[in-house]
């Protein structure tokens, strides 16, 4: 195994990979395309969370007016920046 530690930009660094060989290029590709297809997963698994979050908040102030959510928001804000004030000055 060949091994190069460089700092080069990323156009320096497609020039370098377009004098590969072929089999060093798909060898490449594989690696890039498992890790690329590790992360796709990744965000569409926080995407889904987020929208799952999303529905459990709905559906836990269905019925409440947007007037007593920011009031509970407020007081959830107020009540953090304090701890944080306490945590900070302990």
């Amino acid at each position: 195994m060949n091994t190069i530690n460089a700092e080069l930009t990323f156009d320096q660094l497609g020039a370098v990979v377009q004098q590969l060989p072929y089999e060093q290029k798909v060898a490449l590709w594989r690696l890039l395309s498992a890790e690329v297809d590790r992360q796709d997963s990744l965000r569409r698994q926080a995407r889904q969370e987020f929208a799952e979050a999303v529905r459990f908040i709905r559906t836990a102030n269905r019925g409440v007016s947007e007037d007593e959510v920011m009031a509970d928001v407020d007081a959830a804000v107020r009540e953090v920046r304090a701890a944080r004030r306490a945590a900070d000055s302990g």
